[in-house]
């Protein structure tokens, strides 16, 4: 009989650490280096029954909304990257390794910075890939036919790198409502100043025609340039009629430490729908 090997590779991007796909967990989910701390330990913990083969890589990237809101990762901007990167000053060690079930690999993030930088925050991503390892090459089930999956996961962490003094801000210009099917999709549109990206929240609350607030939510965000952010807000237990929303942009969030955000002024915009 004539053995035969399929072999699927299934790439899938997770930019989020999920308990219910990932196979390792990554923690802290970002991580700060200056002129005196010149390193920071990761640590990477497999969840997993299996295996996993572990690779780290550096990538510059930041988030961008489309014209939907909806949110990606920019890796091709050459002219950002340029100003912004800090990829080529970073290393992971080690930078390949297995992880057994269970298992968990401290991994030593260094800084190595060119002379007289500009003031501003740096920053670039490590992409932590992982997969479980492959079975011995050669293996078959009882019929010949044997199948390989090898499905890989990516995760993406926050690593910046802080140089002299540093601001920050994002300034709201416009704030308009689209409802569909019962949920308020709220556009912000902003600006963004200084030499640091925003790591901060939005806060939305709607009011009714009394003034009695009837409708809050937050959402963390992380701003680099200028652009929008939407955020969906469920008004299906609203009766109908007209309210008033507003939006304010803050810094800090409860996932990164205090002393590593870089503070501004709140930022508050005003506007309004109708529900029919």
């Amino acid at each position: 009989m004539i053995s035969k090997k399929t072999n699927i590779s299934a790439l899938i991007f997770l930019f989020m650490i999920s308990s219910l796909f990932a196979q390792v967990a990554i923690s802290p989910t970002s991580a700060f280096l200056d002129n005196k701390q010149r390193f920071e330990t990761i640590l990477i913990m497999n969840n997993s029954d299996d295996a996993q083969e572990v690779k780290l890589d550096f990538k510059f990237a930041y988030p961008k909304a489309d014209a939907a809101g909806d949110i990606e990762l920019i890796y091709d901007d050459d002219e950002q990257e340029k100003l912004h990167s800090a990829t080529g000053w970073f290393r992971g060690f080690p930078k390949n390794f297995v992880l057994s079930p269970g298992a968990r690999q401290v991994v030593r993030i260094t800084a190595k910075t060119p002379r007289n930088i500009e003031p501003g925050m740096y920053w670039s991503r490590l992409i932590t890939t992982s997969s479980a390892v492959s079975p011995e090459v050669g293996a078959t089930d009882q019929s010949g036919i044997s199948a390989q999956i090898t499905m890989q996961f990516n995760q993406v962490t926050s690593i910046f790198y802080r140089s002299g003094e540093l601001s920050t801000g994002v300034h709201p210009t416009n704030l308009r409502a689209v409802i569909e099917d019962q949920i308020a999709k709220v556009f912000v549109d902003y600006t963004k100043s200084g030499n640091s990206p925003f790591l901060g929240s939005m806060f939305a609350e709607v009011f009714d025609t009394s003034g009695k607030s009837v409708l809050q939510k937050r959402m963390f965000v992380s701003i680099y340039y200028d652009g929008l952010r939407r955020l969906n807000l469920n008004i299906g237990d609203l009766a109908a009629g007209t309210y008033d929303v507003t939006v304010t942009i803050s810094s800090g969030r409860s996932d990164i430490p205090a002393k590593q955000i870089v503070t501004t002024e709140p930022q508050t915009i005003r506007g309004s729908f109708t529900k029919k």
